[in-house]
């Protein structure tokens, strides 16, 4: 249970009266934080949706701060408590696309030698590879994804959405042919296969589908 949590669209106060303030804080009892997510689920999918949306798409005024916020909640909390609440919207959408990359990026960071391994063991295996990979003017590696992925996390992405879950999709799709014959140490092969990387790259793959024809919310 954490400490803070995000209030989306209409903000009340502990008696559920409405208060104004900005579009959600970061205030909150762990009593409180219980009792919202038990009575009021519509909150928590709220709040996926307005922070994926604040990530990579919003550009108004108050965006600045609203970043600073939200950075200063992750750092307390933990990006986790955040991806958290992406990883219970619904499939093909903005948040659960950000929690995919989460995953990712997860799992590139903790094990960025065998992932990198995977990435060259798909390349080599698979006849047909995906049209993003043969069309990058970059080649798809875990390194190049890590750093966008960074980027949309942070807030600070600035290129096509599309093409970088295009870019992320692909690469769960080497790693996914990279694991059939990949051999290493037990705990490591067993951490790298409990991920479905062939649904990663799937879900990655509908967002980014759904991001062009602007139906990804």
């Amino acid at each position: 249970m954490v400490s803070a949590t995000f209030y989306a669209g209409a903000v009340t106060d502990r008696h559920h009266k409405p208060v104004s303030m900005s579009p959600w804080r970061l205030e909150a009892s762990e009593a409180e934080e219980e009792a919202l997510w038990r009575l009021h689920p519509e909150r928590q999918r709220l709040v996926a949706a307005d922070t994926a949306s604040l990530l990579v798409r919003e550009s108004g005024a108050e965006r600045p701060e609203m970043l600073a916020r939200l950075k200063t909640f992750v750092d307390e909390e933990g990006l986790d408590t955040l991806a958290q609440l992406w990883s219970r919207a619904e499939k093909a959408s903005l948040p659960r696309a950000l929690w995919r990359l989460f995953q990712i990026r997860e799992q590139i960071t903790l094990r960025p030698h065998e992932i990198g391994q995977l990435v060259q063991r798909g390349l080599d295996s698979l006849d047909t590879i995906d049209t993003v990979i043969i069309a990058a003017t970059q080649p798809v590696t875990a390194e190049s994804v890590r750093g966008i992925i960074e980027e949309i996390l942070s807030g600070t992405f600035a290129d096509s959405l599309e093409e970088a879950l295009q870019r992320a999709s692909s690469l769960a799709r080497l790693v996914s042919a990279g694991l059939l014959d990949f051999e290493s140490k037990s705990d490591v092969n067993t951490a790298l296969t409990s991920l479905a990387w062939s649904d990663v790259a799937d879900e990655l793959a509908l967002c980014a589908n759904r991001e062009r024809s602007g139906n990804l919310r």
